[in-house]
């Protein structure tokens, strides 16, 4: 695989994001396929795991890490979901420059949280983006904290945000917050990121107050509208995925107004199966990229 460097700005940082290629196997016909991450999560990990995989089959894939992430600029164990929509689109933007020139199509994969924030950036760059594929991901943060706390956890969760709201109104000094605090794991997928993902250099992140703010606002299919009318969607969900439901992938498949398809991988949970050889990530990875070549 070959890796080409490539830097872009957002809000004034530069980020930093790679083209990814096959050497003996580049199909010009095919989409550029920007991937995104979750929660949390580093080009260096799922999306060049997607372009090992994408670029055998022929396409050119492109990853990059948001601002405070791997090498882009940007303040360290900072999560805002709306900051990571602008650096969604602005790959876009430099993504759209190279598929225009090359008289190709664009279309954004978003793993986990991603899964959302592709949904909102299709709604700032609006005609740059010809398709869409959500992978396990959620689309109603509430729905999903209720899920996963219960309603006795919600509540207690809930008390815990207007009381640390209090003290910061009060002129307390921001405290950094476990991010599984706000956004817990089930118990498969926390085996997974304290054995698997912890080994990509530099991956670790302590969140705060502010990202509760953000996650708890983050509804993304509350906003879809007719922009979305034209741009065929690709829901891929583990069909045992216990940290974000299946009831996630079937709410959004009912809500989308434009051309949809719903993929469920069987036996399939979060992300203890994302590893290069797992059968289910070969499964899950070949069943996008059929999906992506047949939309031409």
């Amino acid at each position: 695989m070959i890796e080409q460097k490539v830097s872009f700005h957002s809000d004034g940082l530069v980020l930093d994001g790679a083209f990814f290629t096959d050497e003996s196997n580049n199909n010009p016909a095919l989409p550029i396929v920007i991937v995104c991450s979750g929660f949390t999560g580093q080009k260096n990990i799922h999306p060049e795991r997607y372009a090992r995989a994408w670029t055998k089959k022929g396409f050119t894939v492109f990853g990059f890490d948001y601002r405070g992430f791997g090498d882009s600029q940007g303040e360290r164990e900072r999560v805002i979901l709306e900051e990571q929509v602008r650096d969604i689109a602005n790959a876009v933007a430099i993504v759209s420059e190279r598929a225009q020139a090359e008289n190709r199509k664009v279309f954004v994969a978003g793993w986990g949280m991603a899964g959302g924030l592709i949904l909102d950036a299709l709604r700032i760059c609006e005609g740059q983006i010809d398709g869409l594929v959500s992978m396990n991901g959620f689309f109603n943060s509430v729905r999903v904290q209720k899920a996963l706390r219960g309603e006795h956890g919600w509540k207690a969760f809930k008390a815990f945000m207007a009381e640390e709201r209090l003290r910061l109104a009060k002129g307390g000094e921001k405290k950094g917050i476990d991010p599984f605090e706000i956004y817990p794991l089930d118990p498969v997928s926390r085996e997974y990121v304290f054995t698997e993902l912890v080994k990509a250099p530099g991956y670790g992140v302590t969140s705060d107050f502010d990202f509760a703010d953000s996650l708890i606002s983050f509804n993304p299919e509350a906003n879809l509208d007719e922009r979305f009318s034209n741009i065929p969607l690709l829901i891929a969900h583990g069909a045992e995925n216990d940290l974000h439901p299946v009831t996630e992938a079937k709410s959004l498949y009912a809500a989308y107004p434009g051309p949809k398809s719903l993929f469920l991988l069987a036996n399939g949970g979060h992300t203890e199966w994302m590893l290069d050889e797992d059968e289910r990530f070969i499964e899950f990875s070949t069943h996008i990229a059929n999906w992506i070549a047949e939309q031409q």
